[in-house]
Formats: C-alpha cells, structure tokens, sequence
C-alpha cells in the first residue's frame, strides 16, 4: 500500500458514516482493559479507536504508513487531557516491516487495514512481524470483513452505491459519500475500490474527489490458514462485536502465539 494512500482525505476519511457508526469501539477498549499491558494497533488512522482506548487507560502505539492520517491523529489527540496524551505513542511505518523494539499483550487491526495487502507474501510478512511484537501469553486481533459473493459477483460496476448521510465540517463544508467498485479480480481475490467524495463548500463551489484503493478479500479458512502458517493459534472467530456467529458480515480472529 501507498504512503500517499490517504493524502488529502484523513479528514473526510475520520467524520464519514461507515466510520463513525461501526460499533466495534466498546469491543476493543473491553479487550484493553481485560489484557492489561501495552497495546499495539496497526493501522490506527485517524486515532477512532486508539483514543478512546487510551481513555479507557491503556498504553497504546498507533502505527500507521500515512502521515496524513497520523497528522489528523495528532491534532484529534491534541484536545485530550495530558494523561490521554501521554499514553498515545504514534509511529510512521509499513505494517509488513517494523520493529518497535517491544512486546505487546494485545494487537489489534481494527476496521480491515489488513485488507489493503494485495498479496500473500505482503499477508504472511506482516503477521510474522505482529508475531515478533506479541508477548507471550497475548493475544492478536484480526479483523477483516466476511466476503459477499453477490457483491463481489455483481456485474455492474459502473454505478454508484451506498449512498451515505451527508456530515458537515467545522469549515461549513458539507460532504456526502458513494461508493464504486469498478473491477474485481476473482483470481488475486482483489477488489479495486473507490471512495466517492462529493463536497459542497459554503461559497457554493461543488468539488468531486475520488480515493481509489484496493481490499483484497479473505475467506474464513483461508485467513486460518495464513495465521497457522505465521504462527498464530485461532483461539474463536466472530461474525461481529457483540459475539454474533460467523455469517453476520465480519471475521474477527483471536489468535495468540503458538
């Protein structure tokens, strides 16, 4: 993945509705509080999860590729109390290659980073090198989405969809997001994305921005294969943050170190 990924849209990235609506905050700040420890979560954006699980008294390193979404962080970081700030350690760095010198008892990948990997070799490197950062005894959370296959296997691809609610920034800009998948590739499993951004500056100017980006997508037995293979034993598997069953639209693995 691109270190210029989110460039220019962390912003509209942290406020849009499929970001701020996902109920998987409690999910997370509950496993903070049940391992103890320090907290590692890779590709920690703009700070949705990391903050509040620094709230809930955890030390946490967010790592992240982009600096633009690290930047939005730190400024989202800024407004919070001196002892929130000083449990939050942000670092620059690609999730297949890092080395913090640390162990972790928890590490999470909340809402899909994994996903922006397009190949096994790029999978298996970053989950050997979460193995190297996780304590033993600790546990790693991956999370990535359950496949649709009548999503994926949708032949019209040129329309929009998923229209979501418009929010509007402290600027006065109102911003409205759509969605659009113009190729799927069923041989790399890899879905190539677009992030519709439709904004509407108080002046009156109107301005279209696209992020394009690619999620490779992962079925179930295949993600317990590549954990088994980077060594990493599944402990359970939900389909969503509240223990739902496999089948209810999320894969969320907890592993630990075998």
């Amino acid at each position: 993945m691109s270190e210029e990924f989110y460039n220019g849209f962390a912003e509209y990235y942290h406020y849009h509705q499929a970001s701020v609506s996902r109920d998987d905050i409690r999910f997370y700040t509950e496993l903070c509080r049940s391992n103890g420890g320090p907290v590692l979560e890779v590709g920690c954006g703009t700070g949705r999860t990391l903050i509040p699980c620094a709230k809930a008294g955890a030390e946490v390193v967010g790592l992240d590729l982009s600096e633009d979404m690290l930047s939005f962080c730190r400024k989202t970081t800024g407004v919070e109390n001196d002892d929130i700030r000083r449990r939050i350690n942000l670092v620059k760095a690609d999730m297949t290659n890092f080395d913090l010198k640390q162990k972790f008892q928890l590490i999470t990948t909340p809402f899909r980073p994994f996903q922006h990997l397009a190949t096994i070799e790029e999978q298996l490197a970053c989950l050997s090198t979460i193995r190297k950062h996780l304590a033993p005894g600790g546990t790693f959370v991956l999370d990535i989405f359950d496949p649709d296959l009548d999503v994926l296997t949708d032949t019209d691809r040129e329309l929009e969809f998923g229209e979501e609610p418009p929010f509007t920034l402290s600027d006065g800009r109102e911003v409205t997001v759509t969605y659009r998948n113009p190729s799927v590739d069923p041989v790399m499993q890899v879905v190539h994305c677009e992030m519709i951004f439709s904004v509407n500056h108080s002046d009156g100017k109107m301005e279209r921005l696209v992020q394009e980006f690619i999620m490779r997508y992962t079925f179930r037995w295949e993600a317990e294969h590549l954990l088994h293979r980077a060594g990493f034993r599944v402990r359970s598997v939900l389909g969503g943050y509240n223990g739902e069953p496999v089948g209810s639209g999320e894969l969320i693995f907890i592993a630990e170190r075998i």
